[in-house]
């Protein structure tokens, strides 16, 4: 009986379909204008487009992008996600300030993390910084 159960929930996630869009990305752009021209489809749901979310936008400076990550849910809780390319106004973003996350080099350290009076330095591959520094 519980097979049988299993065999009939929602197991399949969402499926996401991008249309063609001229953006780019600078200092005055907004989640629901990343999300233009995408829609969500479930074929147990029908349309989730109402559901997506930006889950976060990485900013290349050097390749001068920015990488915008989508998330989608159904209602079982099957998670889709994609991300999308687009270019980047790197210019206006430095003048205007911006909050995204930015990839310029890998060996950089990552800023502290605070936990109360502590703080604690991270690098994406475990070391702390000072340890990093005298590796190199």
């Amino acid at each position: 009986m519980i097979v049988l159960a299993y065999g009939r929930s929602d197991r399949i996630g969402p499926e996401f379909r991008f249309s063609a869009l001229n953006l780019i990305y600078d200092s005055e752009t907004e989640d629901s204008d990343l999300i233009t021209g995408i829609a969500a489809y479930d074929t147990r749901d029908g349309d989730m487009t109402s559901r997506i979310v930006v889950e976060k936008v990485v900013l290349n400076r050097d390749a001068e992008t920015a990488v915008v990550y989508y998330a989608v849910a159904d209602y079982s809780g099957n998670v889709t996600k994609q991300s999308r390319v687009f270019a980047a106004d790197i210019e206006d973003i430095d003048k205007e300030g911006d909050q995204s996350d930015v990839i310029e080099d890998e060996l950089e350290s990552v800023p502290a993390f605070y936990f109360g009076d502590n703080a604690e330095e991270a690098s994406t591959d475990g070391i702390s910084a000072d340890e990093e520094e005298e590796e190199q």
